[in-house]
């Protein structure tokens, strides 16, 4: 599994790993998305985005945070993310989801605080995510 749930005594904290940075973002998306168990619609979805951010860690963040008002927006969820420009601090692409009708959880927000992405030993991309609920 690429992600892991970490038990905290308020929030709720996920480990990430993957291959690449790009499926790390991925798996992270999919982590919270899986969490908050959308009632699945029937519409396919894509929705554009563009992010700045100062380093790796925020802009995971920063992408959960938008990926998440998005989502309370428009009543969707999403389950990928399709780059157009990926670096450390710059992200274009879109989100790839559905219409729900419902969720069986919710996530306030994403928080910066422990936020923390890094590559490892071995090249395998690592990064630990705290979020309010």
């Amino acid at each position: 599994m690429p992600y892991r749930l970490i038990e905290h005594t308020a929030d709720l904290c996920f480990d990430v790993s993957a291959p690449t940075f790009e499926r790390l973002l991925n798996e992270a998306l999919l982590a919270m998305t899986e969490w908050t168990g959308p009632v699945w619609g029937a519409a396919d979805i894509v929705r554009s985005f563009s992010i700045e951010a100062h380093d790796r860690a925020m802009l995971l963040v920063d992408l959960l945070n938008e990926a998440l008002t998005l989502s309370q927006i428009h009543r969707e969820a999403y389950d990928r993310i399709d780059f157009l420009v990926l670096s450390d601090c710059h992200a274009v692409g879109r989100f790839i989801g559905r219409t729900i009708t419902g969720a069986h959880d919710e996530i306030k927000a994403v928080t910066y605080h422990g936020a923390k992405v890094e590559r490892l030993a071995d090249g395998n991309w690592s990064a630990t995510i705290l979020m309010d609920i």
